[in-house]
Order: structure tokens, then sequence, then C-alpha cells
């Protein structure tokens, strides 16, 4: 075992998870001899299998829990891509036309503004974080070709 697992936040866990496990267990063998007596039910009987499942998903969850933690992680996962100045969005929309021998219907023009609501949404948040949509030098393809 690595010492990761012995850290206080750790401790706390694998007594929580402890904890439960005993309490389900207990609550288990309870309704299940609740449900034996001449004064228990079918219900109790049920809930006396229904607890040690919930200790079963607790062993579960904290297995997960572990194994994540005890996992080596990549060096070059950098982890989630996030667009410019930290904005979801990574690149602006793209605005899709329609061949000039379709007619436009109501949802297409209604589909063409909402479009242009969104990159005027995506201009606005550029500029106010001091990106320029326009200068992306990840699309820069001018000078990669000189």
């Amino acid at each position: 075992m690595r010492r990761i697992l012995f850290r206080p936040s750790w401790l706390a866990r694998h007594a929580l998870a402890l904890g439960l496990v005993l309490l389900f267990m207990r609550m288990g063998i309870w309704q299940w001899t609740k449900g034996e007596s001449e004064h228990g039910s079918l219900q109790n009987l049920f809930y006396g299998v229904e607890w040690p499942i919930f200790a079963a998903f607790v062993v579960y969850w904290w297995w997960r829990m572990v194994s994540e933690d005890l996992r080596p992680r990549d060096p070059d996962d950098t982890g989630p891509q996030w667009g410019q100045g930290g904005r979801i969005a990574p690149e602006a929309p793209v605005m899709i036309s329609t061949p000039d021998d379709t007619p436009e219907t109501d949802e297409d023009r209604e589909l063409a503004a909402y479009n242009r609501y969104l990159a005027s949404l995506y201009e606005r948040d550029a500029a106010a974080s001091g990106n320029d949509p326009g200068n992306d030098s990840r699309n820069d393809t001018k000078g990669a070709h000189r």
C-alpha cells in the first residue's frame, strides 16, 4: 500500500466506509430477524436483503475511489482542453450556409438568426477577455506556408 491511503482524509474515508458497511449489515440482520419473528412481515425480510446490497454498494464505491487514487497518472495528460482565456468554447462557431438553389424556409432563417446571436456572444466574450477571435494563432494559416 502506498502512503497516500494513510493520509488523514483517506483515514476518514476508510472509517466512514467501514462504519457504513457495519451499520448496513447490522440493519440487515435486524430486519431479517424482525421478519422471522411472529410480528414480522415479508417486507422486513426484503429489507433484510436490501441492507447488505447497500453495504456492497459502499464497498464498490470505496474500491473505485482507492483504485482511482492509486492509479498512476499520465504526465502528458493535461486534462480537459479549454479555449483561450479559459472559455469553454475552443473556437468561434462556424456558420453553415445553404446552397443558393435551395429555397430558404422559416426554420432556416430562424437557425441563421440564432447562429448570428451565438457568434455575437462569442465575440463579446472574446473581447471582454482580451482575446481577438480573428487573431487566433491556431487558425492562422497565412504564415504557415511561406
